[in-house]
């Protein structure tokens, strides 16, 4: 099977972004899109925090969900970051799905050194994000926990070796060769 789209899904501060760029650097011609990334300008955008997502109503959840399946369907030679991404893509057999998890710990720490806060508002923060991210997607999709195996191909631990190696491991256990 050749892949033409690679999702990259996790929780928050799982280590998604930085195993979606190590694998950027080992597939030449292809891209990345963030899609948190792009969801965290667009409440910056209306003057919210990325606390605030699950405030959102349900519809401009599922406008954005629907950009990430377009993307899904259309893009080839493309790595989608996104916690949805691999759910949003789990009927698409050319979508090679990757979940990213860690242990709280190392989750917490990751947060508190990008959003630059303290050891226990990044815990707080991680709880109240998984806790809300887990009720959305049901109340929307139906989805019992997005964070199932059974919708991925591949669930990465990215607490235990460095992203690159991760990065290889995702090559690897995809088929997908460096150009």
């Amino acid at each position: 099977m050749s892949y033409r789209v690679i999702t990259v899904s996790g929780e928050v501060a799982s280590g998604k972004s930085t195993v979606a760029e190590e694998l950027l650097n080992l597939l030449p011609g292809w891209r990345r899109i963030n899609t948190g990334q792009r969801f965290r300008d667009f409440c910056d955008s209306k003057g919210m925090s990325i606390q605030q997502v699950a405030q959102l109503p349900d519809e401009v959840h599922l406008e954005f969900d629907q950009y990430q399946t377009t993307l899904l369907e259309t893009e080839t030679n493309t790595i989608i970051e996104g916690r949805l991404a691999g759910w949003l893509a789990r009927n698409l057999e050319d979508v090679y799905k990757v979940f990213c998890t860690a242990d709280f710990e190392t989750r917490g720490g990751r947060y508190m050194n990008r959003d630059h806060t303290s050891p226990e508002q990044a815990m707080r923060d991680i709880e109240y994000r998984d806790f809300k991210d887990v009720e959305k997607f049901r109340a929307i999709y139906g989805i019992a926990d997005y964070r199932d195996s059974r919708f991925y191909d591949l669930m990465l631990d990215t607490s235990i070796l460095p992203a690159i190696d991760l990065a290889k491991i995702i090559l690897q256990s995809s088929g997908l060769e460096v150009s």
